[in-house]
């Protein structure tokens, strides 16, 4: 038989369950032998299923790595929380997207509304006017202010509250 390389694999669950549904399948692979109150070591029970990843920005889905889709059928069966919609194989390229942190400064354009989650003036929304990426800083003009007053602010105190609809051509 020829070895399968393997694919990802994207399950269907319940929203908010994603991480007890990720442990009960980890507990369906690998066994842990514990002696005295700790674990000495830990045992493959189940070959071909390779990692779990669950992403905190895909909410209702869990993706395993394994060689196939029958594999995670069978290991994903009568799990609670785990919908009975098939199994979608997913490229890994769409998945490592996802594992890539960028910084927040590369995330944010001008005319993005963004919420000031740091320092004094913590819970400010305001209207990004100018970035400056090599000093870190964006220039926001509040919405609530009743004249315009540019403040200067580091991209790592901000958070983007919504994005403008953007033309795509």
């Amino acid at each position: 038989m020829s070895e399968k390389s393997p694919r990802y694999f994207a399950i269907k669950v319940t929203v908010g369950q994603e991480r007890n549904v990720a442990k009960i399948i980890e507990s369906k692979i690998v066994r842990e032998i514990i002696e005295d109150g700790k674990t000495l070591r830990r045992e493959i029970i189940e070959e071909g299923i390779y990692s779990i990843i669950t992403l905190p920005n895909i909410k209702g889905y869990i993706f395993i790595e394994a060689e196939s889709k029958e594999k995670v059928s069978l290991i994903t069966q009568g799990i609670r929380h785990v919908k009975s919609r098939p199994i979608l194989v997913v490229k890994k390229d769409e998945i490592i997207q996802h594992l890539v942190e960028k910084p927040i400064i590369e995330m944010i354009s001008i005319g993005d509304i963004v919420e000031i989650v740091a320092g004094p003036l913590r819970g400010i929304y305001g209207k990004v006017v100018r970035i400056d990426k090599p000093k870190n800083e964006l220039t926001i003009e509040p919405t609530d202010a009743t004249f315009p007053l540019p403040i200067s602010i580091s991209a790592d105190q901000v958070r983007v509250a919504q994005q403008p609809a953007r033309e795509s051509g």
